[in-house]
């Protein structure tokens, strides 16, 4: 008998330190971080972000939804000094997006591509890249439409194509969004994550 409870209570001491330990494992294992640009892109070069946007009808009331995300490295060239102009190189800035009207029908999907800036200047806490891109429509992909991507305080971006070359489709108004911060706009979570009950 004495042997039986022997055997039990080393099995008991076994398990609760195996228990202790996964415990232990896991509390120290660092927790899982959402983030709002795609998983694995968040080094080198790249910003990215969001697209969140209403867009005007051909009468100018609200009609559209815009959602989505968008890429490039347009952020961290932002090295124009004062007002006045410059031209960059090597800028890149792609965006994909959904367009739905506001009853939630006639959904579609657009991209923005090819991005060619020609100058760039800054007007106070705004810079300007002015260029063209490539936007995809229900006919095809639309070619060097003039461009003008604008990011203010480093955290709103604006998009404006020309609308006369795809037909009025984004409305009269620019396509707006955030700039990502990895770090700052990970504060929140990092917060709350760290925050305890009652305090």
């Amino acid at each position: 008998m004495d042997r039986r409870n022997g055997k039990r209570a080393i099995g008991s001491a076994i398990f609760a330190s195996f228990v202790v330990v996964s415990a232990v494992l896991i509390a120290t294992y660092p927790i899982n971080q959402a983030k709002a640009y795609p998983y694995g892109n968040d080094t080198g070069e790249y910003k990215f972000g969001t697209v969140s946007s209403l867009q005007n009808d051909e009468n100018g009331n609200p009609a559209w939804v815009l959602f989505g995300h968008w890429k490039g490295n347009l952020a961290n060239n932002q090295s124009v000094e004062g007002q006045g102009n410059g031209t960059l190189g090597g800028e890149t800035f792609n965006a994909q997006f959904e367009m739905v009207r506001f009853n939630g029908s006639a959904g579609h999907t657009h991209t923005i591509t090819n991005f060619v800036s020609s100058n760039s200047s800054q007007i106070n806490n705004s810079t300007i890249f002015n260029g063209t891109a490539t936007a995809s429509m229900r006919e095809g992909p639309v070619t060097d439409i003039p461009s003008s991507i604008t990011i203010t305080g480093d955290k709103v971006i604006s998009i404006l194509l020309e609308p006369s070359k795809i037909s009025n489709h984004f409305g009269n108004t620019p396509i707006y969004g955030l700039v990502m911060d990895d770090l700052g706009d990970m504060r929140p979570v990092l917060k709350a994550n760290s925050t305890h009950i009652g305090r």
